[in-house]
Formats: C-alpha cells, sequence, structure tokens
C-alpha cells in the first residue's frame, strides 16, 4: 500500500493568498446579494479586509465594542486582550466612510438586541461564534464567491500587504496589524514585490 503524504502540497507557502482588486470587489458583491445573512456577511469580512481583524477577534465583538448607548458608531474600537491572539489590547480606527456605512445599516437592520454585552455576531445558541466557526464563515464567503483558495487570514494578509505597497512606515503597520514584533511584519513587506519594484523604479544616479 502507498504511503500517504504528508505535508503541504508542491509550490504552496502555506500562507493565506493575497485578494487581487477585483477578487476584493468580487467578494463584496457578493455578500450584498446573498439571499441568507447578507449584513453579516459584508461586515465580517469589512472587517477582515478594512481592518486586518483575525477571525477570533472579529467573532468576539460585543455590541458595546462598536456603538454607543445611543446606537452611534464608535471612532474607536478597543479590542479587549481576551479577544486578540496576544492577550493585549489594541485599538482599531472606525473612521474609513465605507465601513462606517456599513455598520451604520447594520445597527438597523439589527434592532432586537442592542445590550452593550451582546454579541455583534450571534450564534445559534444566543453566545458569540467561536473563531473557529467565523474562520469556517469567511472561507465559505470566498469559496461561494469563487476564490476558494483563500483562507479567513486572507483579508488581514491582503489589508497588510496593501498598506506596505501603499509605503506605509513599517512601525505604522505592526500598529495597526497588532504584531507585537516588528519583524512579523516585515514578512509581508520585504518581500512584497510591488514595493520592491516601486523602490527600484526611484533609482536615480
Amino acid at each position: 500500500m502507498a504511503k500517504k503524504l504528508r505535508g503541504r502540497p508542491a509550490g504552496k507557502s502555506g500562507q493565506a493568498p493575497v485578494l487581487k482588486t477585483h477578487e476584493i470587489k468580487r467578494v463584496l458583491k457578493l455578500t450584498k446579494i446573498r439571499a441568507r445573512l447578507a449584513a453579516r456577511s459584508e461586515l465580517a469580512l469589512m472587517f477582515s479586509l478594512y481592518l486586518g481583524l483575525r477571525a477570533k477577534e472579529i467573532a468576539s465583538l460585543c455590541w458595546g465594542d462598536i456603538y454607543d448607548k445611543d446606537g452611534k458608531v464608535r471612532d474607536l474600537l478597543r479590542l479587549q486582550a481576551a479577544y486578540t491572539k496576544g492577550a493585549k489590547t489594541r485599538d482599531v480606527f472606525l473612521t474609513a466612510p465605507s465601513l462606517r456605512q456599513v455598520l451604520i445599516d447594520y445597527e438597523k437592520h439589527y434592532t432586537w438586541w442592542r445590550a452593550p454585552l451582546a454579541p455583534l455576531f450571534r450564534s445559534q445558541k444566543g453566545g458569540n461564534l467561536t473563531a473557529g466557526s467565523m474562520a469556517r464563515f469567511l472561507k465559505g464567503l470566498y469559496v461561494e464567491a469563487g476564490i476558494p483558495e483563500a483562507s479567513s487570514h486572507t483579508g488581514r494578509r491582503t489589508f497588510i500587504t496593501s498598506l506596505a505597497e501603499r509605503g506605509i512606515d513599517l512601525k505604522a503597520i505592526a500598529v495597526l496589524a497588532g504584531h507585537s514584533n516588528i519583524r512579523t511584519t516585515a514578512l509581508y513587506v520585504d518581500a512584497n514585490p510591488i514595493k520592491l519594484s516601486r523602490i527600484l523604479s526611484d533609482v536615480a544616479w
């Protein structure tokens, strides 16, 4: 009997792929026309793509993290230590106009629960989704959009890589991504072909 091969398939890096612009538009368009959980799909995906949040961080969010007592979208999201991978609080700015509009629409859509500690993304049992459930949910959106190679980490990698391509300072990217070690951020930046190409295009003597 042939031995079952283990490990990663040849040619695979093990890292979540970075989405191209047309793929981002495709999956975001999908969330708007889904017959089921359209509002949840759009918001979860935007938290991943626009803020670079991990699946665990998205799943852990409560209503009061995003909205004040009057239902207004906060300017700042303070991720609690229990939400994050490194168990450290992190401030995330909810300033992108398109994201804020989706948050406003989400608040209007889910009018039946607005308690501060209520889960932003509620499970069938009424509690927060698990990190695994959120990861599968995001993966399912990509599969549905015809991007099966993407994973729940794809939005985060796309977010960080996009900042690198724009020439954003490495330390700033590390803060936004919640990386405790700047070398982790450097893995996204140093090998980014678009950034390297731009650096060389500016060389003149």
